[in-house]
Parts: structure tokens; sequence; C-alpha cells
């Protein structure tokens, strides 16, 4: 089994409980009162409505049958919201969703598809049924919301809106990656640097509508707030980080930026080729997988090492072995070819220099 499968089956494995068509009533009845909330809410960080907050703010405290009203009565606000903030590349799955309500699922790439069933799950859009033995998916949502869906994803206007949240965040997903740590004035220049003008404020609440889910990780710096891709220990932590980054900020056009997002701006790396060549000499058929390799060792090395090289060391030793077999020297070779890719990588202390 590789690590894609065993991500699969770990992820899954906690969304294995058999659903059943069910009422919408019987659907909202069914969910804690926490998972009531969660869904409604959203609503108000996506559309800004700041006048419904102080009404629904401690919607968690109140009995079900009052969050289940809310709902009701504001359920086809409340969905659009969630087009609002889809990834674009995860709408087609939404309609085969739909199309194919509690039957089973055939997704044609499954690490990209359990962000998207991890995204019905989070919000309590939809209901999740895994079967290990088969390797099925099953979705079950209410009719209800498959008829508000189908109209909303009519709306060329909301999907026009969809767009251009997506590209924003998109690009401020792939600068947060870049320098691991920024602060959001900072993030937001180099937006209008790269990409066009914006308000500060509009900027920040479309990061935030979409941070309802992705979940960056933020922190309170002075008057600032701190955007992080990982979870320090504690806040102080961040925040020695962030002040213990050195030299101005290396600009990349925007190609670069998502290059790096996604791990593939290492590919063009002259330890990255050193690399794959040893991989093909030594290990027959290896490079069939070369997604898993360069998700599961490359990137995941260069995240661990952004932090402590130590550390990502450890992790590589570890988790090799559950990818090739290698002996201890053919390890250390490696090691040693993966940590060069490294060497010649943007770092987050260095604020995106080599």
């Amino acid at each position: 089994m590789n690590i894609e499968e065993l991500i699969k089956n770990d992820f899954l494995n906690f969304n294995n409980k058999k659903v059943k068509e069910e009422s919408l009533e019987e659907y909202l009845k069914s969910l804690k009162n926490e998972e009531l909330t969660r869904f409604a809410i959203t609503q108000v960080f996506v559309d800004e409505d700041y006048s419904k907050l102080f009404k629904i703010k401690n919607l968690n405290n109140r009995p079900k049958k009052y969050i289940i009203d809310y709902i009701l009565e504001n359920l086809e606000v409340i969905l659009r919201s969630y087009i609002k903030i889809i990834r674009i590349n995860e709408i087609d799955q939404l309609k085969l969703a739909m199309n194919n309500n509690g039957k089973k699922l055939d997704f044609n790439n499954i690490m990209m598809s359990l962000h998207f069933v991890n995204f019905l799950k989070v919000f309590s859009l939809a209901k999740v049924e895994y079967n290990k033995k088969d390797g099925s998916i099953k979705i079950f949502m209410p009719k209800e919301y498959i008829d508000i869906f189908n109209k909303t994803l009519k709306d060329k206007s909301l999907l026009a809106e969809n767009k251009s949240n997506n590209e924003i965040f998109s690009f401020a997903e792939s600068v947060i990656d870049t320098y691991g740590i920024i602060t959001l004035s900072e993030l937001h220049e180099i937006f209008e640097y790269e990409m066009f003008k914006i308000d500060i404020e509009e900027f920040e609440h479309i990061i935030a509508s979409f941070n309802t889910y992705e979940e960056f990780y933020m922190y309170n710096y002075d008057e600032e707030t701190l955007m992080c891709n990982v979870e320090f220990n504690d806040e102080d932590y961040a925040l020695d980080f962030y002040d213990n980054q050195k030299g101005d900020y290396k600009k990349y056009n925007k190609k670069d930026y998502q290059k790096i997002a996604d791990g593939s701006y290492a590919k063009n790396l002259k330890s990255y080729k050193k690399f794959i060549k040893y991989l093909d000499e030594n290990y027959e058929g290896i490079l069939e997988d070369l997604d898993t390799i360069d998700h599961f060792v490359v990137f995941d090395y260069i995240c661990f090492a952004q932090m402590s090289i130590e550390n990502a060391d450890k992790a590589f030793r570890n988790n090799i072995v559950r990818i090739l077999e290698a002996d201890d020297d053919e390890i250390e070779e490696l090691l040693r070819l993966v940590r060069d890719i490294f060497y010649e990588y943007p770092k987050w202390k260095k604020r995106g220099n080599v």
C-alpha cells in the first residue's frame, strides 16, 4: 500500500457511517448543535452581513429547534454563500455528487476529492459513507440542497464572484506558502504589486471567508495579523520566527509563486533532476509513481526543513521505508540528494531568498 492509499484510508475510515435517504427535517435533526451552527454562520462571514452576527453569534447555545428554524428561514442565502468559497475545480465534483446522490461515486483524482469530501463534511453540506471493502464513496444531501445548488450554479454573477474570490485566495495562499509567515499588510502589498488594486478590508474579508475552511494559522503581531501556513507551538514562537526572518522579501512572479505552492518549482532545479536520475537508475519503475514521490518525499521534506533540517532528516528516514525498499546506505544517499533540493529552494527564514 502506498502513502496515498494510507492517507485515503486513514481519512475515509472516519467517514464510514452508513448514510440513508432522509427528509430535510430528518437530516437537520440528525446533526449536532455545533454542526448546525457551523453550517449556518458561514454565510455571515462570506456575505459580510454583520447585522445578523449579533442575532446568531450565540446560536450554538440555543435549542436545536431554534437553530433549525433559523437555517430553514435562510437556507438559500446560506447555501449560496458556499458557492462563493468552493474551489473552482470542485464545482464539477459538486455537480457529480448531486447527480449521483446516494449512489456510489468514482472520482478520478482521489486526493483532490478528499479535499472536496472534507469540505462537505466540515460544513455538514452532505453525509459521506466510505465502504472500505470496495473503496466506494457515497454522498447524500437533502433534495432541497440539490435544488438550491442547481439554481445557484446557473447564476453567472455568482460564478464570476466565485472565480474572482478563488483567484485572490489562491494567490494569497501561494505567497504565504513561499514565505511561511507574513503580515496581512505585506501580503496585500505583494498582491497589489503582482495582481491588481484591491481595498485591504475587502482583501482581508475574502481570505477570512475561505479561511473558515482552509484554516491558515493567524497570530496577533502588534496591530498586525500574521498569516502562517503552519501551526507554531505557541504565539511567541510564531512572533520570534517572524522577527528572525532575514533580508527583504524576494519577489517572484505570479507563476513562480504558484509553482512554489504546488511543489512544481523544485522540478526545474538541478538538484531535483539529480535526485530523479538516481531514483530512475536504482529503482525500476519508480518514476511511474512520481506524483507520490514528489508529494510525500520531496515536498514533505522541504516543508519540514523550513522549520528544522534535523527534524526533516528524522522524518525522512522514518517515512522513506514506507515507499522504497532501501538499505541504510541508500537511505542516506537519498537524504543527501533531497537535502540538496532544499538548499536550492526558497527559504522561509530568508523571506524567499535561497
